[in-house]
């Protein structure tokens, strides 16, 4: 029989990787992305949302290499659109349709608005997700462990 601590803690931290590991992979494959909103771009990239008006945008970047350049000097760069070679090899046809509706919404946004506020970014992190992956993570390792007896 192991020691009651022991147990407690491989209950505890096991699922701990597992979920560190799955929270990144989503954050890179899942959570980033692209949104026009009626008020201009929602960039949500790795740890940072970016929320660009359509006033303060000054261009978009080619097809291989995706960016919001933004008055003022600021390049917002997006992670969903980054380069793969199998995109390469392909022509780029996501980031090619990706670009052609941004600039679409590019074009048809309103006319510089007061109320559209101004470029800002802040910190992101899936927190609710990734609290409710852990914890059921623990209910299943500890269902698992109760079920097996444990493992010496």
């Amino acid at each position: 029989m192991k020691n009651a601590e022991n147990v407690i803690l491989e209950l505890l931290l096991a699922p701990l990787f597992g979920v560190v590991f799955l929270v990144f992979s989503l954050l890179v494959g899942y959570f980033t992305q692209v949104t026009v909103t009626p008020g201009g771009f929602l960039v949500t990239n790795f740890l940072v949302k970016h929320a660009i008006p359509f006033g303060y945008v000054k261009s978009l970047g080619p097809v291989d290499d995706m960016y919001i350049d933004i008055q003022g000097g600021e390049r917002v760069g997006m992670v969903i659109m980054a380069n793969s070679l199998v995109g390469m090899l392909a022509g780029q046809p996501t980031n090619t349709k990706a670009r052609r509706r941004l600039q679409e919404a590019l074009d048809s946004a309103p006319p510089d608005r007061e109320d559209a506020g101004v470029p800002h970014k802040h910190v992101w992190f899936p927190w609710k997700f990734t609290l409710a992956a852990y914890v059921l993570s623990v209910l299943v390792a500890g269902t698992v462990y109760s079920i097996t007896g444990g493992v010496d």
